[in-house]
C-alpha cells in the first residue's frame, strides 16, 4: 500500500433476539474428557479430577478408560486440577466453558520417579511446557485461546507466535516467522506428525509464510512451538518447528459453527458418526469475505487487487480396541491480480508491474496408532501433500504485450513414516522412527531477455527424488528434578547423494521448586529448496543450451547452544531468560555475487539465487531473551518479552555483513482483562505493543537500474541500511454471550491504532524510472461475529 492508503473498514450489524424467558434460565454446559499418560497416551484410570473454586467442591475419578465427565457446570472460566498416585499433579487454569459446545479435553499426566526419602511440595506442571516429552529448552506449548486472546493475532498461530521471545515478523502483510535472526526458510511446519508445505494463502514454494493462514484455529488442539535446539525427532529445519495438532470432533453430540469477519466466511460441523459409535468427524470451510462482497458490487478502492481464497480442514477419528485411526486434511486455493496499470492501491512491492498470481496447497493423511503393550506404541503414517504456484508479471516499462516473467512450479510429496515409542521404566524412555518422502516436481520459469529478444528459461525441469530420515532419542530421568535427553537424526537426499548426521542433547534441572535450569545443544541441517537444485543458466546463446550448476549443493548446517533459567513466581507469574549462540555453515554462496548468501533469502514473495553456488558461506546468530509473564488469573494477564540479538553472515568474499533479518531487537508488551457481565456474558479487552528494529534491505542503484532497464542493487553496502524502527499498537474487544445451547461472540480488532507508517519494502518502478516505497497497513478496524450451536 502507498502512504496515502485508504482505510478498509469491515462492519457488520448483527441483530439477535432472545426472549426474557431464555435470559432468565441458568446456562450450563458439560465438561468431559480423558486423562492420559503424557508419554504413552494410554488412559490413566483412578485419577482424581477436581474443579477448583467450586463450593461445594466438585470432583470425580476417571474410569477404566481414563474418562471423566461433569454435567451442568455454569458457563464461564473454570480451573481443573488432576492428580494420581505415581504422577505429577497438573492444573489447567481458566478453561472457557461456553453454552454453544461441550468442552472436551485430553489431559496429560507425567509419571513420577519415586524416591521415598524425598517428600517435597512442588508446583504443578508449568502451564506452557511443551507436550513433546523430549523437549528441553526453547520450547513452548500454546493454546487455541491464545491465538485469539492476543491482540493482532487474528486467530493465526504464526502471528500469535511473534509475541514470544526470540521471534519477530516486522511485517503486517505477511506472517513469516523469523527466529533468532534466521531466515524464515529455516522453519519446519508439521501437522499431525507430517511435515507439510507452506500452509498460507499466497505463499510461494520454498517460503514458509504468507498474508493469510490456511490453518483454522477452530480445529487446532494445544500445539508446540520450538525456537532452537529442538528434539531429534525433527529434521529438515535450522531455526524452529511448528508442531501442530488437530483436536478430535465431539463423539457424542453434533455441534456447529458459523463465523463472518474480515478474514472470511466460515462454516463448521463436528459430531459422532452414529449414536453407538465413538468415531467422530470435524470439518471447517472458509471463503474470502472480500471476494464475496466484491462479487456483490462493493468496492474497496483497490481495483482488481482483491484476495480470493478458500480453504477446507477436516479430521476423522476412529477409536480401536488397541489404538486408533485418524484421517486428516488441509487445503486451499487462492489468487490475486495486482495491476498497477489500473492504479491498484495494494501493490506489496510490485509497483510498476501487473501481477497475476495463483496458488494452491494441500495435505491429507492417515495415522494408525497401535498400543503394543502398556508402555509402548507404534504410529504408522501415510500422507500426500503438494503445493503449486503460477505467476505472470508484466513490466509496465516494457509493455503489456507479453509477460516479463512467466512461472509455474509444483511439488507433490508422498510420505510414509513409522514411529515406535517405548517406556522401559519411570526413568527411561525411547523414541525411534523412520520417514521416507518421495517428491515429484515440475518447474517451469522463464524471463524475457530484451537483449536476445526472447525468453530464457531459468527453470525447466521435472522429475522425482527421495529424502529419507531416521531418528532415535532417549530420555533418562535421574529423579523428578533432573533429566537428560539425547538423540540423533540422520537424513539422506537421493537427488545428489548428500546427507547429514545430527547429534543432540539437553538437560533439565529443577534446582529448587519452581526454579529450572535448561541447557540444550545440537546440530541441525536442511537441504536447499528443490528449485535451487534445478535452477539452470544459459551457457550457449546460439544453441540455447542450459546447465544446472547447483545440483550438487550439500545440506546447510548449524550448531545450536542454548542455556535458560525459568523461575516460577507463585502460581501466576514467571520470569524466564535464555542466552544462545548459533553457528551456521555450509551455506550456499556465489563467486559471481560474492556479497550474496542464501541465509538472507526468505520472507518475501520471491527469492534470489545464482548459478555455480558453493557451500562456502557461514553465519552466526547470538542473543539474549527475557520473558516476564502473568498467566490469566482472576481475569487479568500480561506478557512482556524482550529479545536482543545479532545475526550476520560471510559470503564468498569472506566479508562479515548483517543478515537481512538482523533487526537487533524486538520488544513486545501484551495485557488484557476479562469481566463477567452477569452470569452469562464475558467482556474482554486486550492490548499489544510491539517495538522492533527496522528491516534491513538492499539499496537500489537508480542509475544502474535506469541503464539496465531493471532492478540493480548496491551490493557493496548489502544490508547495512535499515528502515526506521517498526512500531505498532493493536487492540481487541471481545463480547461473549451464552444463551441456551448457543454461544455468540462479537470481536472488534483495532489494527495499528496509532496509524503509524511502517515501511514494507522498496522496489524499482521501471515505468516511472524511480524507487517506489510500499507502506504497511494503517489503522484498520476488523469486526468478527461467531456463533456456536
Amino acid at each position: 500500500m502507498n502512504k496515502s492508503k485508504k482505510v478498509f473498514i469491515t462492519t457488520g450489524i448483527i441483530v439477535l433476539l432472545i426472549s426474557q424467558q431464555a435470559l432468565a434460565q441458568k446456562i450450563t454446559q458439560t465438561f468431559r474428557g480423558r486423562i492420559i499418560d503424557s508419554y504413552t497416551e494410554q488412559p490413566v484410570p483412578g485419577a482424581t479430577v477436581v474443579i477448583q473454586g467450586t463450593d461445594p467442591l466438585k470432583g470425580t475419578m476417571t474410569g477404566p478408560e481414563g474418562r471423566f465427565q461433569f454435567n451442568k457446570l455454569p458457563t464461564g472460566r473454570i480451573s481443573v486440577k488432576v492428580s494420581m498416585v505415581g504422577y505429577e499433579p497438573t492444573v489447567i487454569p481458566n478453561l472457557l466453558l461456553s453454552s454453544g459446545r461441550e468442552l472436551v479435553l485430553d489431559i496429560r499426566l507425567e509419571e513420577k520417579v519415586y524416591k521415598l526419602e524425598e517428600v517435597t511440595v512442588r508446583p504443578e506442571a508449568p502451564k506452557d511446557r511443551a507436550s513433546n516429552e523430549m523437549a528441553t529448552v526453547s520450547a513452548r506449548s500454546f493454546t487455541v485461546d491464545e491465538t485469539e486472546r492476543y491482540a493482532g493475532s487474528l486467530g493465526d498461530p504464526s502471528r500469535m507466535a511473534t509475541n514470544f521471545a526470540g521471534v519477530s515478523s516486522v511485517s503486517d502483510q505477511r506472517n513469516d516467522i523469523i527466529i533468532r535472526g534466521n531466515s524464515p526458510l529455516s522453519l519446519l511446519w508439521r501437522l499431525e506428525g507430517v511435515d507439510i508445505p507452506n500452509p498460507n494463502h499466497f505463499g510461494s514454494i520454498g517460503s514458509t509464510g504468507g498474508p493469510i493462514s490456511m490453518l483454522n484455529n477452530n480445529l487446532l488442539a494445544n500445539s508446540d512451538f520450538f525456537t532452537s535446539a529442538f528434539p531429534a525427532e525433527y529434521g529438515n529445519a535450522m531455526s524452529g518447528v511448528f508442531d501442530l495438532k488437530m483436536r478430535n470432533g465431539n463423539n457424542r453430540k453434533r455441534e456447529y459453527l458459523g463465523q463472518v469477519g474480515f478474514n472470511g466466511f466460515e462454516l463448521g460441523a463436528e459430531g459422532p458418526f452414529s449414536k453407538n459409535s465413538q468415531a467422530s468427524y470435524m470439518f471447517n470451510f472458509r471463503y474470502s469475505t472480500l471476494e464475496l462482497l466484491h462479487a456483490l458490487g462493493m468496492s474497496f478502492g483497490t481495483g482488481e487487487a482483491i484476495p480470493k481464497y478458500k480453504d477446507l480442514s477436516f479430521k476423522v477419528n476412529i477409536p480401536l480396541e488397541n489404538g486408533r485411526i485418524s484421517m486428516f486434511g488441509l487445503g486451499g486455493t487462492n489468487s490475486i491480480e495486482m495491476l498497477d496499470s489500473r492504479q491498484d492501491d495494494a501493490q506489496y512491492g510490485f509497483s510498476g508491474n501487473d501481477l497475476y498470481y495463483d496458488n494452491m496447497m494441500g495435505v491429507t493423511g492417515i495415522n494408525h496408532v497401535i498400543y503394543t503393550g502398556k508402555d509402548a506404541k507404534l504410529t504408522n503414517t501415510l500422507a500426500v501433500s503438494g503445493i503449486e504456484g503460477k505467476a505472470e508479471i508484466y513490466d509496465l516499462g516494457i509493455g503489456l504485450d507479453q509477460p516479463a516473467v512467466n512461472e509455474r512450479m509444483y511439488e507433490v510429496k508422498y510420505t510414509a513414516s513409522s514411529k515406535f515409542s517405548k517406556r522401559f521404566s519411570s526413568k527411561n524412555y525411547l523414541n525411534t522412527g523412520l520417514v521416507v518422502d518421495l517428491f515429484s516436481v515440475y518447474y517451469k520459469g522463464e524471463n524475457l531477455n530484451q537483449r536476445l529478444d526472447r525468453y530464457v528459461n531459468y527453470l525447466d525441469s521435472k522429475g522425482n527424488t527421495t529424502m529419507t530420515r531416521a531418528f532415535a532419542e532417549w530420555k533418562h530421568r535421574f529423579s523428578d528434578k533432573l533429566s537428560v535427553k539425547s538423540g540423533i537424526n540422520a537424513s539422506w537426499l537421493s537427488l545428489n547423494n548428500t546427507g547429514a548426521v545430527e547429534p543432540r542433547i539437553g538437560l533439565q534441572w529443577e534446582v529448587k521448586p519452581g526454579r529450572r535450569i535448561n541447557i540444550g545443544a545440537g546440530m541441525h541441517s536442511q537441504p536447499q529448496m528443490k528449485a535451487v537444485y534445478f535452477n539452470q543458466v544459459l551457457t550457449d546463446t546460439s544453441t540455447m543450451e542450459y546447465a544446472r550448476t547447483n545440483k550438487d549443493l550439500d545440506f546447510s548446517r548449524s550448531i545450536h547452544l542454548v542455556a535458560g533459567y525459568d523461575h516460577r513466581l507463585g502460581d501466576e507469574h514467571r520470569i524466564k531468560a535464555e542466552i544462545y549462540y548459533q553457528k551456521l555453515y555450509n551455506i550456499p554462496v556465489a563467486q559471481s555475487r560474492p556479497e550474496f548468501s542464501l541465509l538472507s533469502q526468505g520472507g518475501a514473495y520471491s527469492f534470489m539465487t545464482y548459478s555455480n553456488m558453493e557451500n562456502e558461506g557461514t553465519g552466526e546468530n547470538k542473543g539474549i531473551e527475557i520473558t516476564l509473564e502473568k498467566f490469566l488469573q482472576d481475569g487479568f494477564y500480561y506478557l512482556v518479552t524482550a529479545s536482543f540479538f545479532d545475526a550476520g553472515y560471510r559470503g564468498y568474499d569472506g566479508v562479515w555483513r548483517n543478515s537481512a533479518f538482523n533487526n537487533n531487537f524486538v520488544i513486545n508488551g501484551l495485557a488484557g482483562y476479562e469481566w463477567e457481565i452477569g452470569k452469562k456474558s464475558l467482556l474482554s479487552v486486550d492490548m499489544k505493543m510491539v517495538w522492533a528494529g527496522g528491516s534491513r534491505y538492499l539499496e537500489i542503484n537508480e542509475e544502474e537500474s535506469i541503464e539496465a532497464g531493471g532492478t540493480r542493487y548496491n551490493w557493496e553496502t548489502a544490508y547495512e541500511k535499515q528502515f526506521p524502527d517498526y512500531f505498532r499498537l493493536n487492540g481487541r474487544i471481545t463480547y461473549r454471550l451464552n444463551a441456551k445451547n448457543t454461544n455468540h461472540e462479537w470481536a472488534l480488532d483495532l489494527q495499528n491504532m496509532t496509524n503509524h507508517s511502517n515501511i514494507f519494502t522498496q522496489n524499482w518502478n521501471n515505468e516511472l524510472q524511480e524507487v517506489s516505497t510500499s507502506y504497511q497497513m494503517g489503522f484498520m478496524p476488523m469486526v468478527t461475529y461467531r456463533i456456536y450451536f
